[in-house]
């Protein structure tokens, strides 16, 4: 489990590197990746609702991948909200993107949820979900003491499977701290040393109310 803190970044001019040299020295974790999503939700956009209301337990479910490469295998993932705290169920897929059946992953029966089926039967309910939603990004990994720092950016939005379909830009930039329980107290001064708010952010429902699908403030 753990806490995330979001702050949404407006400035074209801000560069996460250049900060770090006078500021917080964060530590590389990663090699720059870029993040593919497709978000799956019910057509009357349950999951969608749930976040907008505040639900204390809720969940989002999605598909992912790294890089831009269909012939990458891919991940069935849960993002659960429990209060104010996250974790992740994730299955790994043995196909690659452009092998598998979209529509099917979610399915109950499907084979990769053997392992887990009761908790997967929990988390989906009598919901059928359906891809709604591309989601694409640049990410950054940093870390400090056992908190991960992302920072994403590059961010596109794109309605799932639509011929032509109109492919949204977000100009803003996203930093998330990921927080372990056991480091809430500490956590405090990193956070207080970046210069912006920290604030909610879904980018399943920015991306949603950027293509007309739900309003978002």
């Amino acid at each position: 489990m753990r806490l995330e803190v979001k702050m949404k970044i407006n400035s074209k001019d801000f560069f996460l590197e250049e900060w770090c040299k006078t500021k917080v020295k964060l530590n590389r974790l990663y090699d720059d990746r870029e993040v593919n999503s497709i978000y799956y939700d019910t057509h009357n956009l349950e999951s969608a609702k749930d976040n907008l209301d505040g639900y204390a337990k809720r969940v989002k479910y999605r598909l992912r991948w790294y890089e831009n490469d269909i012939n990458k295998l891919a991940n069935v993932e849960f993002k659960i909200r429990s209060n104010k705290f996250n974790y992740k169920k994730i299955f790994s897929l043995n196909e690659s993107i452009q092998n598998l059946n979209i529509y099917e992953v979610f399915r109950i029966n499907n084979d990769v949820f053997k392992s887990d089926y009761e908790n997967v039967v929990n988390l989906i309910g009598y919901k059928r979900l359906f891809p709604i939603l591309n989601i694409s990004y640049l990410r950054s990994y940093y870390y400090f003491e056992d908190i991960v720092v992302t920072y994403d950016r590059d961010i596109t939005y794109k309605k799932f499977n639509r011929k032509n379909a109109e492919v949204v830009k977000d100009l803003g930039k996203v930093i998330e701290l990921k927080i372990p329980e056991n480091k809430l107290r500490m956590s405090k001064k990193l956070i207080n040393e970046f210069p912006f708010r920290v604030t909610r952010n879904s980018k399943y429902i920015t991306g949603l109310s950027m293509l007309g699908k739900t309003s978002y403030l």
